[in-house]
C-alpha cells in the first residue's frame, strides 16, 4: 500500500524557494561574478529566490519543472546504472553526445513547462487552472488535521533523521 504524502504540497513553496536559492547560489559561487564573498552571493541568491516566488506563474513554474528535472536524473541513473551492470565498455557515456542529450531533454522540459504554465499570458482566453486559489488558515487546519498530514510528517521525519544519521558518519 503506497503512503498518502500529498500533505508534502504545503512545503512546495518551501522547496521552490531552496530550489531557485540554491541554484542562483551556485551559479554565482562557481563563476565569482559577485566576487568571491560567499555572503553576498548567498544574499543575492536568496533576493533573488524571494523575487522569483513572490510571482503565482512563476511558483507554478519550478513547481512544473521540479518534478520532470526529478524525474530526468532518476532515469538518468538508471541507465548508467543498467549500462554499469550489464558490463560493457562505457565508453558512450564520455563522450559529448550523452551530456548533450542530457541537456537537449532538460531544455525540452524547460520549454513545455513554459509553455504549459506562461500559456494564459500570451492567449487569456485559454486558461489553465493551477489548482490553487490560496488557502486560508482555518482550510490549512482542517487539511492539517487529516490523516494524510500524519504520513507526510512520518516520511519527513524518516527522510531528517536518516540524512542526519548518513551525514554523520
Amino acid at each position: 500500500m503506497a503512503i498518502d504524502i500529498s500533505g508534502i504540497f504545503l512545503f512546495m513553496p518551501i522547496f521552490s524557494f531552496l530550489f531557485v536559492f540554491l541554484i542562483v547560489f551556485a551559479i554565482l559561487n562557481k563563476t565569482k561574478i559577485l566576487g568571491g564573498e560567499g555572503w553576498t552571493n548567498m544574499f543575492v541568491g536568496m533576493i533573488m529566490a524571494i523575487i522569483f516566488l513572490s510571482f503565482s506563474s512563476l511558483d507554478l513554474y519550478i513547481r512544473t519543472i521540479i518534478p520532470w528535472f526529478i524525474v530526468l536524473f532518476v532515469c538518468t541513473f538508471l541507465i548508467l546504472l543498467i549500462a554499469g551492470l550489464a558490463g560493457g565498455k562505457l565508453d558512450w557515456i564520455a563522450k559529448p553526445f550523452f551530456g548533450w542529450a542530457i541537456v537537449g531533454v532538460l531544455i525540452a522540459i524547460f520549454l513545455v513547462s513554459a509553455i504549459y504554465v506562461f500559456n494564459p499570458v500570451f492567449h487569456p482566453d485559454l486558461v489553465i487552472a493551477s489548482g490553487s486559489g490560496g488557502t486560508s488558515l482555518v482550510q490549512q487546519i482542517r487539511y492539517a488535521s487529516e490523516g494524510r498530514w500524519v504520513g507526510t510528517l512520518l516520511l519527513v521525519g524518516i527522510g531528517g533523521l536518516v540524512a542526519w544519521i548518513v551525514g554523520k558518519k
